[in-house]
C-alpha cells in the first residue's frame, strides 16, 4: 500500500515538472541564434553550444578549451547533478550558420582573447562567466529577438523563457518523439530514464498517430 501511494506522489511530482517546463519554439530558437550570430560570436557559440548538448549553465561555464578534441571533433561534458559524463560530436549544420556548431565555436575562438589567462572555453575581458552573465546574454537575445519577431507580426518570446535552462529545455524537447527515447537520454546526460520522460509531456497526440500507423500496416 505504501509503495503504491509513492508511485501516485512520483506520478503527480513528475506531470508538475512536466507542465513546468519552459521552451522556445523552433523558430524562436532560430530567431534568437541569429541574432546572436550577428551581433557577438561568443555569445552565439556560447548559446549553441548550451542548446546542442542541453547544458546546464553551469555546465556550460565550466568547459575548458582542452574539452574540446578538435581532431575528432567532439566535446567532453562532466554533468551534475548525477547526470553522466558525455563526449558527443561537434555538431555540423551546412547551410543553416546560426545553428552550426563548429563553424560558431572556430569564429570565437579566433576572437578569443589570447592574454586572458584562462582555460576556460568561454570569458570576457573580467574573467570566467558566472551563471548570472550567462542568464544575462540569454535574456538580451530573446529580449532583442522578441522584439524583431513583433516588428514583423509575430508572437513575441514569453517572458518565461527567457532563462538559460530553456535552452536545454528546448533542446531535449525538440528531438522527443522523434528519437528514441533512450537516444535522447544519451544526448541529455541524464543517469536515469526517468529524467528523459519528463519531457514527454507533448507526445500524446504523436503517441495516436503511431498506433494508428501501426495498426494499419498490422491488419491492412
Amino acid at each position: 500500500m505504501r509503495s503504491m501511494k509513492k508511485t501516485g506522489v512520483d506520478r503527480d511530482s513528475q506531470a508538475k515538472r512536466s507542465n513546468s517546463l519552459k521552451h522556445l519554439t523552433e523558430d524562436e530558437l532560430l530567431d534568437v541564434f541569429e541574432t546572436a550570430r550577428r551581433r557577438s560570436p561568443r555569445d552565439h557559440a556560447l548559446l549553441i553550444v548550451c542548446f546542442q548538448h542541453a547544458l546546464r549553465a553551469s555546465e556550460l561555464i565550466s568547459l575548458k578549451l582542452g574539452d574540446i578534441d578538435w581532431r575528432n571533433m567532439e566535446i567532453t561534458v562532466q554533468r551534475l547533478k548525477g547526470s553522466l559524463k558525455t563526449t558527443q560530436p561537434l555538431f555540423r549544420m551546412r547551410g543553416r550558420p546560426c545553428m552550426d556548431e563548429v563553424s560558431a565555436l572556430r569564429t570565437w575562438l579566433k576572437e578569443r582573447p589570447a592574454d586572458s589567462g584562462s582555460d576556460f572555453l568561454f570569458v570576457s575581458h573580467k574573467g570566467r562567466f558566472n551563471r548570472n552573465t550567462v542568464n544575462r546574454i540569454f535574456a538580451k537575445y530573446c529580449r532583442l529577438a522578441s522584439e524583431a519577431r513583433v516588428a514583423r507580426g509575430e508572437r513575441p518570446i514569453s517572458e518565461s523563457c527567457r532563462h538559460i535552462h530553456a535552452l536545454k529545455h528546448s533542446r531535449v524537447t525538440s528531438v522527443v518523439g522523434k528519437m528514441d527515447l533512450y537516444l535522447v537520454k544519451l544526448l541529455a546526460g541524464h543517469s536515469c530514464l526517468s529524467s528523459t520522460l519528463v519531457y514527454a509531456h507533448g507526445s500524446q497526440r504523436l503517441a495516436c498517430h503511431e498506433a494508428q500507423r501501426v495498426s494499419v500496416e498490422t491488419f491492412s
